[in-house]
């Protein structure tokens, strides 16, 4: 493939990711508004960062200062903080000095990685540790022992995302296909928990929750909860997994795993709007938004 096949299949995948990011916020609530060259997303209940966004129009490689302001005053209007978000590969470089201009600030740069498919014939898959199985999450028994897992203190969280991870709709979304949740046993007891948000319409995934038990973490074992969360993806027609993560660490191990980099999702916001999402928060890491509905 010469360099110009290659940017153009790169900006093919970003926009597909693009449209995964648009449709999973619309699936749990959000709205968007197109506002010239912007699209304004809004969720009128809650004011999380991720669900209430301004971000360039799908095919938009560039947009004035006077567009993405009029965007910000739209969002504004529902009383929500000034942000914006982009994908870097789908804009011009001069678009962040536009952002500056409006006294906005990078709020995070979240690395975006992409799973490639593996040369024919693809490679042996990790051996399987005795006693350890995969098993998917279809009862509300199976959502409640997900949930402890994902809140546990014992539990180190490998993969956080910048979709919501929301509380009490796990079933309504695993129903309408819109969610995947796995859990990692080991004799009966669970040792990891993973979650991919699904596109089915679009043949897209991401990975957007991986966590292992502190004491039980190897490379192998990380190696295989994302590969099975991968070949769930696949079975459920999705040809596009991706994910995010913030550390070094993270993006090691998923390259390892067949995965590549895409560049990154760019925030900017004003000061003191990130909801603790900024790069002092602990461990490099990205705090992530919770979404509880209302009872």
């Amino acid at each position: 493939m010469d360099d110009a096949a290659a940017v153009k299949e790169t900006r093919r995948v970003l926009r597909q990711v693009q449209a995964h990011l648009t449709q999973a916020r619309l699936n749990v609530g959000a709205t968007c508004e197109n506002v010239g060259l912007m699209e304004v997303f809004h969720h009128a209940q809650y004011v999380l960062p991720d669900l209430n966004l301004v971000t360039p129009r799908r095919n938009t490689a560039w947009v004035s200062v006077k567009e993405v302001e009029t965007g910000l005053k739209a969002l504004q209007a529902y009383n929500r903080p000034r942000r914006v978000e982009y994908i870097e590969g789908l804009t011009m470089p001069i678009f962040a000095k536009s952002l500056g201009e409006l006294g906005l600030t990078m709020e995070r740069q979240t690395p975006l990685l992409v799973h490639q498919p593996a040369p024919q014939p693809a490679p042996a898959p990790p051996s399987v540790p005795d006693g350890v199985t995969v098993a998917h999450v279809n009862t509300h028994e199976g959502c409640a022992l997900w949930w402890y897992v994902w809140h546990n203190a014992y539990y180190e969280v490998l993969t956080q995302a910048v979709d919501p991870i929301t509380i009490g709709q796990s079933m309504q979304q695993l129903a309408a296909g819109h969610q995947l949740d796995l859990v990692l046993y080991r004799y009966r007891f669970p040792i990891g928990v993973a979650r991919l948000t699904l596109v089915p319409e679009d043949h897209s995934a991401h990975i957007t929750g991986l966590a292992l038990l502190k004491e039980a973490r190897t490379p192998q074992l990380v190696q295989m909860l994302q590969g099975r969360a991968v070949q769930a993806a696949h079975q459920r027609g999705c040809t596009l997994v991706f994910t995010t993560s913030a550390t070094e660490l993270d993006r090691q191990a998923y390259q390892a795993n067949g995965f590549a980099n895409y560049g990154s999702l760019v925030y900017y916001a004003e000061k003191h709007t990130s909801n603790g999402n900024h790069k002092d928060a602990p461990d490099e890491r990205v705090v992530q938004p919770v979404l509880i509905p209302p009872q």
